[in-house]
This record gives C-alpha cells, sequence and structure tokens, in this order.
C-alpha cells in the first residue's frame, strides 16, 4: 500500500479497501478486535483533534465524535471495525 503525502486525503471510494487492509494487518499482528477498535478510538480522538473538516459531513462527524460518550465513541469504533471486515470477508 502507499503511503499518503503529507496532506493529501484518501479518497472515500478508497476508504473500504484501505480500512480492509489495516484490519488484515493487525489481526495478522495478532491483534483482537477489542484491541482494534481501542486504536480506532484513539485515531478518532486524534483526528477529532487535529483535523480541519473540509466538508459539511466531515463537520458533523467531527462535532458527533466531540459529544460522544466513550460507550457511544465504542459503538462508533465498533461500525468502523465491522465495515473494514466486512471488505476483508
Amino acid at each position: 500500500m502507499e503511503r499518503m503525502e503529507h496532506g493529501e486525503r484518501m479518497a472515500l471510494e478508497n476508504f473500504p479497501k484501505e480500512l480492509a487492509a489495516k484490519i488484515r494487518e493487525g489481526k495478522a499482528a495478532g491483534l483482537s478486535d477489542e484491541q482494534l477498535v481501542d486504536g480506532i478510538i484513539n485515531l478518532g480522538d486524534v483526528l477529532a483533534k487535529f483535523v480541519k473538516p473540509d466538508s459539511p459531513e466531515e463537520a458533523l462527524l467531527k462535532e458527533m465524535w466531540r459529544m460522544a460518550t466513550p460507550a457511544e465513541k465504542r459503538t462508533m469504533a465498533g461500525l468502523v471495525l465491522r465495515l473494514g471486515s466486512k471488505v476483508v470477508h
């Protein structure tokens, strides 16, 4: 998989494949679904803190993440994992 250059954005249509590749890498390294969800939550926290939304949809997602309780973030992260796992299989 190619690395993204600084400032380059992943195309939305490539997201499920990229997500699936990262899930495969994590599982190959021995990570459990719980550990993958924890990583997704940490990534979501970093993105929400440091990335400026480029679209109204991204702004909405950022605001939803900001307002979410820890349990809600875990639910959203679990859905991201499920989306990526669906592409894997």
